[in-house]
């Protein structure tokens, strides 16, 4: 799982570009160009054929300045990702016979950048080699075409069952000596055409699309309309997924628009995701209707104790718009945000329902073995109300144990801000002074109507080190406790998803991610 999702994200555009017209096909070359391209040199020897016109929204395409670092950017948080050369010989393969594509792949470097487009009905794929005469060597007995060094393929090695049940068409393979590439094309112009990839398409360190009427060639049920990502790189990335006429696009009923996205622009938050539930309105219809139930069948003594306690308790529940956030940071302590139209009466009701409850528990203690409690104002600007539970450590499973205080107190400290749009909640065994932070940074930062429009939004402020192997556990328990033991140790990174009348657009944006040199080549 791991291999297919780090390939699919990173590095999908192999896929497309490689099988012209196929049913299966591995993919095609990504590449990019982050620097400009080779000044060019008086060309030598004949001239090349004219190339294609390209389009800056081609049927397929992709440029990778780095690729060496893209691969390594995955790498440091996901496992089972190939290496380059591993990586190369998978390209080459999906170009030429399996004993020339062992050959070359040593010979592909990942330091400049990886070209690939789908143009006049062919597949041009651009890999950067060392210098020397190893990938000449390697071409030298091929059947010769056209009179600038090109050669014929046999067939590649890789799956190519044709759509149309004829053989895949043949293709060529060129070292360019001009700019010590070496490139594969259907035909002698696509070969020519290489050299216009960087001008048309290197603006951008990374850059991404594939339209239906490409991927539907080796995905026959292609959802969309087109799939489109550009930036500087897996950290500064904007992607766009369109929809294609007559199929709606993709959605989930549990996630809609109004995500607490400034909520999650804070410090110390080492981990956070926020959407709004719209289901919310149910699920607490349903809360209501069951402690109702469970008063009514409840003694009358019971029944004078409990009735104004849900009445209170449901006052605060229809006060929930559905956003909702939930967060990690500092370690073992756990965030938890709740929207509401109107945050100060949201968190009125809320106290009040907590000091009945306290209350009651204090008089239930005359009666029965419950745990003691108490609930009391801490802090103002914000105003912080406080919970603690005593003696409840029998009672917690143990992947919640972390988030108990030395004393085996649950401690919840409670704040609202109208400007950050709603209640914050953090539990842990010291959460006063992160909740006092946490307010002050959420209502000082962006409002929370302003990201009415989010669909889903996240941060992770993790270093690779501290997160992969969380990502490698299969453990659930061992996954949550992981989580509750992060800090944010890096500068955050941010993605916001939002959907569009006819899209899903999300961003990324975040510090660049320092991997080891030895991989960036």
């Amino acid at each position: 799982m791991p291999r297919h999702v780090a390939l699919a994200a990173a590095l999908v555009t192999a896929t497309v570009l490689a099988a012209p017209g196929c049913k299966k096909a591995p993919q095609r070359v990504p590449s990019t160009a982050t620097g400009a391209p080779p000044r060019a040199r008086t060309p030598e020897g004949p001239a090349l054929p004219a190339p294609h016109q390209l389009s800056q929204t081609p049927d397929a395409g992709a440029f990778i300045a780095r690729p060496a670092e893209v691969l390594a950017g995955v790498d440091a948080y996901l496992p089972e990702v190939p290496a380059l050369p591993t990586f190369a010989e998978f390209v080459l393969r999906m170009q030429a016979p399996a004993e020339l594509a062992d050959r070359l792949a040593p010979q592909v470097v990942g330091d400049r950048p990886w070209a690939g487009v789908h143009v006049a009905g062919e597949d041009i794929v651009v890999l950067p080699v060392r210098p020397g005469s190893a990938v000449a060597d390697a071409l030298k007995g091929l059947e010769s075409v056209g009179d600038f060094g090109a050669v014929q393929l046999p067939a590649p090695a890789g799956d190519s069952t044709p759509a149309d049940g004829q053989p895949p068409a043949p293709r060529l393979a060129w070292l360019d000596g001009q700019t010590n590439n070496l490139v594969f094309a259907a035909t002698l112009q696509g070969l020519a055409t290489s050299r216009q990839l960087p001008a048309t398409y290197g603006s951008r360190p990374l850059w991404f699309t594939l339209a239906d009427t490409r991927a539907r060639a080796v995905m026959p049920e292609f959802p969309y309309a087109r799939v489109a990502a550009a930036g500087q790189g897996l950290h500064s990335l904007d992607v766009h997924v369109l929809e294609a006429p007559g199929k709606p696009l993709p959605s989930s009923p549990d996630l809609a628009n109004g995500a607490l996205t400034g909520m999650l622009k804070v410090p110390e938050l080492a981990a956070g995701v926020s959407t709004r539930w719209p289901g919310h309105k149910k699920a607490v219809a349903d809360a209501i209707k069951q402690m109702n139930a469970g008063v009514d069948r409840a003694g009358f003594a019971a029944k004078l104790m409990l009735d104004p306690l849900v009445d209170q308790a449901a006052k605060a529940l229809r006060r929930w718009n559905g956003r909702v956030l939930l967060g990690a940071g500092p370690a073992r302590h756990l965030r938890l945000g709740l929207g509401a139209d109107d945050p100060a009466a949201g968190y009125r009701d809320l106290v009040g329902c907590l000091r009945t409850l306290v209350d009651n528990l204090s008089l239930a203690r005359m009666f029965a073995d419950v745990p003691g409690a108490s609930f009391k104002k801490v802090g103002d600007n914000p105003t912080v109300y406080l919970l603690s539970v005593d003696g409840v450590s029998r009672h917690v499973p143990a992947v919640g144990k972390p988030l108990l205080d030395d004393r085996g107190r649950l401690r919840v400290a409670l704040a609202a801000d109208e400007r950050a749009g709603g209640l914050l909640v953090v539990i842990g065994p010291e959460p006063l002074p992160v909740i006092q932070r946490w307010a002050k940074a959420a209502g000082e930062g962006e409002p929370a109507k302003n990201s009415a429009d989010d669909l889903l939004s996240a941060v992770l402020a993790v270093s690779p080190e501290r997160l992969k192997p969380l990502l490698q556990t299969t453990s659930q328990s061992l996954l949550v406790t992981g989580a509750l033991g992060l800090d944010a140790d890096r500068d955050p990174t941010l993605m916001v998803l939002q959907r569009k009348p006819d899209r899903y657009f999300a961003t990324v944006r975040g510090p660049e991610l320092e991997v080891d040199r030895r991989k960036r080549n």
